[in-house]
């Protein structure tokens, strides 16, 4: 009679594929339960023993203890109790329990948020995207990266200044006892740069009484009026629906034009500069005001009790220079020192400077206060609509220094 497959051998070799079983399992197979045994076996099994003998030490001696498991049991009840296995399972699963169900550190690691999965793609290098760094990675394929140069890494350290979060609004006002000196210009340059790299609308609003241009520079269009027949129906303003009636847009930047008659412009209070901003507040949190140059005008009060960063345009001429310095003190004396203190000054370049003028005593008036130069540009000088793409180089760079200085006056 063949003997069957399934019947116990001897503790040398059981295997089971390439797996050895464990020598717990063996036993359990040397000796099956009922349930696997044939019928004839299982009767025989299931006979009542004869009375047991009183002879103690012939029992002991037939009754040989059964040889210790090779794997500690301690250990795997402790695995199956983490991992959830089933009792039954072969212990040589255990070794996939991690694929079902986590261990407790990784439990708590997820638990707490932690991160529990490996990096698995290397981190790339950056890469150049200007001068000859970039030419050098584009001729061989990207093999040769010489990194990005300490301008680019500049550029995006500004870039991730500009783009702070902004909780609530935040005014912005340009102002100097002196006109001509590009105070519109500089709002226009810094508020446009400000709508192109920061993720909310931006709005600059024209509030100088003696007729800007701050919306025909923005938008190349003439005649726009706005903020007087706003400050007249502000109450009516709803929704940014019935705001944008007043407004106008230009690429990514926002515009509230001025008072085109100066009579008109001359009419607007404090209280009513308040009510108007408090409007654009509801709906815009970055907020450029083109302030005029009469600082004992009816409006200026509401306008520096608004404003919570100031800028004060200057230039590289005697009276340029004295009129921004002038500025900052009249605002120590007058109880706005919280604006003299944190005040930005662009310093705007002139195409002829004289030699007389000591561009390092110009500087030094400004001493302790952040001075950003800009440079004289072509396009900014015929007092045309401006663009940002059509600026040299190192004016955006100005104005995006200056964008950036803002923003780090955001409240934390």
């Amino acid at each position: 009679m063949t003997e069957s497959p399934f019947r116990a051998k001897s503790d040398s070799a059981p295997f089971n594929g390439a797996t050895r079983l464990p020598a717990k399992h063996d036993e359990e197979l040397s000796h099956p339960t009922a349930e696997a045994l044939p019928l004839e076996q299982t009767e025989a099994t299931q006979t009542p023993a004869p009375a047991p003998v009183h002879h103690s030490a012939p029992a002991e001696a037939t009754q040989t203890p059964a040889p210790a498991p090779v794997h500690h049991s301690a250990p795997a009840e402790a695995t199956r109790e983490t991992t959830g296995l089933r009792s039954d399972y072969p212990d040589f699963l255990e070794q996939f329990a991690d694929w079902d169900a986590p261990d407790e550190h990784k439990a708590g690691a997820l638990e707490a948020g932690a991160p529990v999965t490996p990096q698995l793609l290397r981190p790339r290098p950056l890469e150049p995207t200007s001068g000859p760094r970039r030419w050098v990675h584009a001729m061989t394929g990207g093999l040769i990266n010489l990194g990005p140069s300490a301008a680019q890494l500049r550029e995006q350290e500004r870039m991730a200044r500009i783009q702070r979060p902004l909780r609530g609004a935040h005014v912005t006002t340009y102002l100097c006892l002196k006109g001509g000196i590009t105070k519109t210009t500089t709002c226009i340059g810094t508020a446009l740069t400000a709508a192109q790299y920061r993720p909310e609308a931006v709005v600059a609003g024209d509030f100088n009484p003696d007729a800007g241009d701050l919306a025909e520079r923005v938008t190349g269009r003439e005649g726009l009026a706005g903020v007087n027949q706003l400050a007249q129906h502000v109450d009516s303003v709803t929704s940014i629906g019935d705001l944008s009636r007043y407004l106008y847009s230009e690429g990514r930047l926002t515009v509230l034009p001025g008072e085109p008659d100066p009579k008109l412009g001359e009419s607007l209070t404090s209280a009513q500069f308040n009510a108007v901003i408090e409007i654009l507040s509801s709906y815009y949190s970055s907020i450029h005001v083109d302030a005029g140059t009469g600082i004992t005008h009816p409006i200026m009060p509401g306008i520096l009790a608004r404003t919570d960063t100031l800028v004060v345009p200057a230039a590289y001429s005697i009276t340029g220079a004295k009129r921004a310095y002038e500025t900052l003190a009249w605002l120590r004396s007058n109880g706005f020192g919280r604006l003299a203190s944190s005040a930005i000054v662009a310093l705007t370049e002139r195409d002829l400077v004289s030699r007389e003028v000591d561009k390092n005593a110009v500087l030094a008036m400004f001493e302790g206060i952040p001075v950003v130069k800009v440079p004289a540009d072509r396009h900014l000088a015929d007092g045309a609509q401006v663009h940002l793409e059509q600026m040299q180089p190192r004016t955006r760079e100005a104005f995006a220094e200056i964008a950036a200085l803002i923003a780090d006056r955001y409240p934390a």
